[in-house]
């Protein structure tokens, strides 16, 4: 049993030193065009995902935008992907990349 919560302890130590962390090197990595598994690469999983059209520009017409959130303590970044890439630029006039690394 003992041997067992060690080993536990050890497994959750690895996994939580393994955690990408939001950071100004890490964000500054992430480059317009990178497919959402590039992003996650240097960013790790995002909180929260959010999928549904948007109108990206005066004519009428939609694409699939995907936001990935990252959130950490006070620290919330929002990456816009259209398709699977990160947004140039910017899309229906919102930077592909927003929030605050905060303090």
């Amino acid at each position: 049993m003992r041997i067992s919560l060690l080993l536990l302890g050890a497994v959750l130590l690895t996994f939580s030193a393994c955690e990408r962390k939001i950071v100004k090197a890490n964000l500054d990595a992430v480059k317009p065009d990178m497919t959402s598994k590039e992003v996650e690469s240097i960013l790790g999983a995002p909180t929260h995902v959010e999928t549904g059209p948007e109108l990206v520009s005066s004519e009428p017409k939609t694409l699939l935008v995907t936001r990935h959130i990252y959130q950490q303590g006070n620290r919330k970044i929002e990456l816009r992907f259209v398709g699977d890439r990160l947004a140039t630029g910017s899309v229906n006039g919102v930077p592909a990349v927003t929030g605050s690394l905060g303090r």
